[in-house]
């Protein structure tokens, strides 16, 4: 059975899922993809749907063709950079007109990349954080 909502064509959903390997680096620079037939049968969906989909991540740019070596993920960086950038940003807004629907207020921190060694950043906050609770917690209860 797929895992496809209803609400979005399959071939853009596809593009997607693709599209956040490439932007989580599962999908590196100069990766080879499968081939449509594979995609689909894992998918479970026509060859058509693949090829459709590929097509789209092929228009902006995530993925380049060679003609008889198949399809790979771009090794311009920059773009993919700049592409994940233009995908989270979108993600936010959608994320915060849905809150702002159930009457929530939201303050969005700045985006923090994992997989560009903000990891190691994040844990360090998180252990002042820590921290500064121990110490509001002596002088306070």
């Amino acid at each position: 059975m797929n895992d496809f909502e209803n609400s979005t064509p399959v071939y853009l959903q596809i593009a997607e899922k693709l599209a956040i390997q490439i932007f989580g680096g599962k999908l590196a620079p100069g990766t080879q993809l499968p081939s449509v037939r594979d995609i689909a049968i894992a998918k479970r969906v026509n060859p058509n749907t693949v090829q459709k989909a590929l097509a789209k991540l092929e228009e902006e740019g995530l993925i380049v063709t060679e003609r008889t070596n198949g399809k790979f993920v771009t090794n311009l960086k920059e773009l993919i950079m700049e592409k994940r950038e233009e995908y989270a940003a979108e993600l936010t807004r959608n994320y915060e007109k849905k809150m702002h629907e159930v009457g929530a207020e939201i303050r969005m921190p700045k985006i923090m990349w994992l997989n560009d060694g903000a990891a190691e950043i994040l844990e360090k906050v998180e252990q002042m954080e820590e921290k500064n609770e121990e110490r509001s917690r002596r002088w306070f209860f």
